[in-house]
């Protein structure tokens, strides 16, 4: 099913962050976090500043402190860039919505957050879009430009649809990194390929991998209604009728247990993974993940 219109708003989704911790979604310090993931790279100390309820009680310097009675964190600066890298699924299941928004939609708003924080923060950022293949790639660099180039392309209708070939994607994306790098792999990792553990494990060897699972609820449990459901396969076309209770339980098992099978996949290859649902706003699961990995990602 080709897609007509994209709905995902960019911009507002950043100004809700700057609304919600008055700074970017990656301050200072969560870019020290991220960086010192990184082997070899590292975080300098630069100043205090007042705790906030966003902050992580353990970043608080007690003594700083007790001499100023005041609450305070430390804040940090990056002593070095790092590259960050977004592997964005455009295939057709991303094409999907029980919600007000599409997968796709929603997945650009959660990159975008995320992409403009780090750009914001002073590191290179580059990204690729794939589905059978990769359609659009950019390497990690720095500057205003990146986020416009993400923007483009990432709202393009035309970059949408077709099949999932992750394997295809990573021989691409390990080609053109030539260092070190923090890649974000977004997907609704509906399908799961047999490979994909292989293809993980090796881009872990070389580089930090976190893995974004975005799912709409019908791709967790059907709705609890009586009646038929026509079922159709994104990649295919085909189409079954379903009854709604005699295969509700034997839907939810079998999704439940691929979910399983994609964190075993990470947590096999030491890498982490964020799950995020479509009907929920991204915002707190996502600052949470990120203060919780604290640059320990492995």
């Amino acid at each position: 099913m080709p897609l007509k219109e994209f709905k995902a708003n960019l911009i507002p989704g950043l100004k809700e962050v700057t609304l919600n911790v008055k700074r970017n979604l990656l301050t200072t310090a969560m870019s020290g976090e991220l960086a010192s993931s990184l082997k070899g790279r590292g975080i300098e100390f630069e100043d205090y500043r007042d705790y906030t309820t966003t902050d992580d009680a353990g970043r608080i310097d007690w003594r700083a402190s007790q001499r100023s009675q005041r609450t305070l964190v430390r804040e940090y600066k990056l002593d070095v860039n790092f590259n960050a890298f977004f592997l964005i699924d455009t295939s057709e299941s991303m094409l999907f919505a029980s919600t007000k928004q599409l997968k796709c939609e929603y997945t650009a708003e959660v990159v975008s957050s995320l992409f403009n924080g780090i750009l914001s923060s002073s590191n290179s950022v580059g990204f690729a879009l794939f589905n059978d293949g990769v359609s659009k790639m950019i390497k990690p660099m720095l500057g205003k430009k990146q986020f416009h180039l993400f923007s483009r392309e990432i709202a393009d209708p035309k970059n949408y649809g077709g099949q999932k070939n992750f394997s295809k994607a990573a021989h691409q994306v390990m080609s053109l990194l030539d260092r070190k790098a923090l890649i974000f792999i977004v997907s609704d990792f509906v399908g799961i390929e047999k490979d994909l553990a292989k293809f993980i494990k090796i881009m872990s060897h070389v580089h930090e991998v976190v893995g974004v699972m975005i799912r709409d609820p019908i791709d967790i449990t059907l709705p609890a209604m009586d009646g038929q459901f026509v079922l159709q396969d994104p990649y295919s076309d085909e189409t079954i009728y379903i009854d709604s209770k005699e295969y509700l339980n034997m839907y939810k098992h079998y999704n439940e247990k691929e979910v399983q099978v994609l964190r075993q996949v990470f947590h096999g290859c030491k890498a982490k993974l964020l799950e995020l649902r479509t009907d929920e706003s991204y915002f707190n699961p996502l600052l949470k993940f990120l203060k919780r990995s604290g640059g320990r990602w492995r």
